[in-house]
């Protein structure tokens, strides 16, 4: 009876010992897997930074804008040296764009080249300070550019005299009413693609000078008064003087033209 009994326990232990030896099996099965997928994924990491890491970084539609300044404020943080990186920053909403851009475009060319598109804010205007520095300023007034030296085809706005000069700041002048009336009359040049040399304020009336002719538009610059300066300057071509719009309305048609004659302080 005790002979049949051990062999029975005998036979049991037999039997559960294939078993212990398949789970220990599986065990070091699953380890290898873990480390094998953990090695592939350490492998894909470390390509993925090397073949992205950005090697060379190509800015298009920058004017004034210096394209080391485009880059650096790109690559602003310690990680935008991988492509991937930037390319996700901005595709999320979360790079940076200056001041004096209306859009920037970050896309990679290849793996290890950055491409950077950007569209500048037009500058509409721009106002000297003491040291001959020159502001520039788009059409809402905001400081976009300085410059050392006038820049051809934007015209210069004397009298505007604003409280602060700052790159990226608005330009501002708390004690004028008149202040608002010409940055309307900058946009109103540019929207009628006049070619202005510059724009006057003197006792609270805004000069515009056009080639040889100074045009007169008083205390406040409206659309209407604008759109009548190409049609009347066709018909005084070779004349100079002064060329009034003060009182020209929707309700008046009045203007005169004053040959020869220039306002005070025309400069």
């Amino acid at each position: 009876m005790k002979r049949e009994e051990y062999l029975d326990d005998y036979q049991d232990h037999a039997e559960r010992r294939p078993k212990k030896k398949k789970k220990k099996k599986k065990r070091k099965h699953r380890v290898y897997a873990f480390f094998v997928l953990l090695f592939a994924f350490l492998i894909l990491v470390l390509g993925i930074f090397i073949l992205f890491h950005v090697q060379k970084v190509e800015v298009k539609g920058n004017d004034y804008c210096s394209t080391e300044e485009i880059v650096k404020s790109v690559q602003n943080d310690k990680y935008s040296v991988n492509g991937l990186y930037v390319l996700a920053k901005y595709k999320l909403g979360y790079g940076k764009q200056p001041d004096c851009f209306e859009s920037i475009k970050v896309s990679l060319k290849n793996p290890w080249t950055l491409k950077i598109t950007v569209q500048e804010k037009e500058r509409i205007g721009y106002v000297m300070d003491s040291d001959g520095k020159y502001y520039y300023f788009d059409q809402d007034g905001m400081v976009v550019d300085v410059e050392e030296a006038p820049v051809d085809g934007i015209p210069l706005v004397d009298g505007m005299d604003p409280d602060e000069l700052k790159l990226y700041h608005k330009l501002k002048k708390k004690s004028s009413i008149i202040y608002q009336e010409i940055l309307e009359a900058t946009r109103e040049m540019k929207k009628y693609e006049l070619s202005v040399a510059k724009i006057m304020c003197r006792s609270d009336r805004i000069y515009v000078y056009i080639g040889n002719v100074c045009v007169s538009l008083g205390n406040d610059v409206t659309s209407v008064k604008v759109a009548q300066i190409p049609k009347i300057l066709e018909k005084l071509e070779g004349k100079e003087g002064t060329l009034h719009l003060e009182n020209f309305s929707d309700e008046s048609d009045t203007a005169t033209f004053d040959i020869g004659v220039f306002p005070e302080d025309a400069g």
